[in-house]
């Protein structure tokens, strides 16, 4: 029987993880600003008897927003991936950066950047721009600066996610000649990676985090959705099941990957690559495939009550955005129908 949680246990856990932020913080300034480590020194800026000097640094103030964050479980594996990958992304635009140097244009400027050098495209920089943001905001609160810039920037609008795949698509990346040299593996690791999302509906972040644990004889996936924290239970089909046998899961310890690693950056820039030569002419991106899994189950007249249940939806109005067709699903039904 699993403990429950006390809630004063709970309060308690995140005030001290706060006063040890607080305590770390007050010590790596003192230590930046070359300051005698003395016990009273130390005492008295925990007690708050000396005035703090801002550290300007904003990778520092970050990190200390991170670990709180993250410690109080307030992100998802999937939301820590995103921090991660804006800072990582800023700090190669901008290796070192002063709170003082945050305005409208360096949020301009870096979002060019994201866009020519790092090809990132509007549903990536929507996300960069939200990340920013929610940590300016925290940096307003906290009096370490004036107002967020990123008030004053427009998101891009993101691209409509309502692309996906009919069936005839899918035998093109099936049978599509992935030969490109040295960047054949990566490719192939990719497809397999899109077709088992598109044939069980699993994320990215799912389908990189799914263990040899999560299959269950061989029959079906039960895994928690790193998004949602939602338990999922998912049927495996002949063609998840023939992806499955290329994984050697006989050699694998249960809590090992089911699938080799490949970055999220890395596979939408392959999955262009094999809409190319696949000759596809719709936008790949990793969400198709799992639009892909919802859109066909809806052609094929699934209940949309045990597509939500798939899916991991907790409200029904989200799969109805699967509920589409494209051109050619759309000509056979009127075909059909007797007036």
């Amino acid at each position: 029987m699993k403990k429950k949680r006390c809630v004063k246990d709970s309060l308690l856990k995140n005030i001290l993880i706060k006063e040890e932020n607080r305590i770390y913080n007050i010590l790596l300034s003192m230590e930046n600003g070359d300051e005698p480590f003395t016990l009273e020194n130390v005492k008295n800026r925990i007690k708050g008897t000396v005035e703090e000097k801002i550290n300007p640094d904003f990778y520092y103030h970050f990190d200390g927003y991170f670990k709180i964050k993250f410690g109080l479980g307030e992100l998802s594996d999937g939301t820590k991936y995103h921090y991660e990958l804006f800072k990582k992304q800023l700090k190669e635009y901008k290796p070192k950066l002063f709170l003082n140097e945050i305005n409208t244009k360096f949020i301009d400027d870096f979002v060019y950047y994201l866009k020519t050098e790092k090809n990132v495209g509007n549903s990536g920089i929507g996300t960069r721009l939200k990340c920013f943001s929610a940590v300016l905001n925290k940096f307003v609160v906290d009096e370490l600066i004036s107002y967020n810039p990123c008030k004053n920037v427009t998101r891009p609008k993101e691209n409509k996610r309502d692309t996906f795949l009919n069936q005839a698509d899918l035998k093109k990346i099936v049978t599509a000649d992935l030969k490109m040299g040295n960047l054949t593996k990566g490719l192939e690791i990719t497809r397999k990676l899109f077709l088992f999302s598109c044939y069980t509906g699993l994320r990215y972040s799912d389908v990189m985090n799914l263990k040899k644990e999560n299959i269950v004889d061989n029959q079906k996936i039960k895994i928690t959705m790193l998004k949602t924290k939602e338990e999922v239970t998912v049927y495996l089909n002949d063609y998840s099941l023939k992806i499955l046998k290329t994984a050697n899961l006989a050699s694998k310890k249960d809590k090992d990957f089911v699938f080799e690693r490949r970055e999220n950056v890395s596979v939408n820039r392959d999955l262009k690559l094999i809409g190319m030569r696949a000759k596809i002419k719709k936008h790949l991106t990793f969400h198709v495939a799992r639009h892909t899994f919802g859109s066909i189950l809806a052609i094929n007249k699934t209940p949309i009550n045990l597509i939500k249940e798939f899916m991991g939806h907790k409200d029904i109005r989200v799969t109805q955005i699967y509920m589409n067709s494209d051109e050619e699903t759309s000509k056979k039904v009127m075909n059909t129908v007797i007036f």
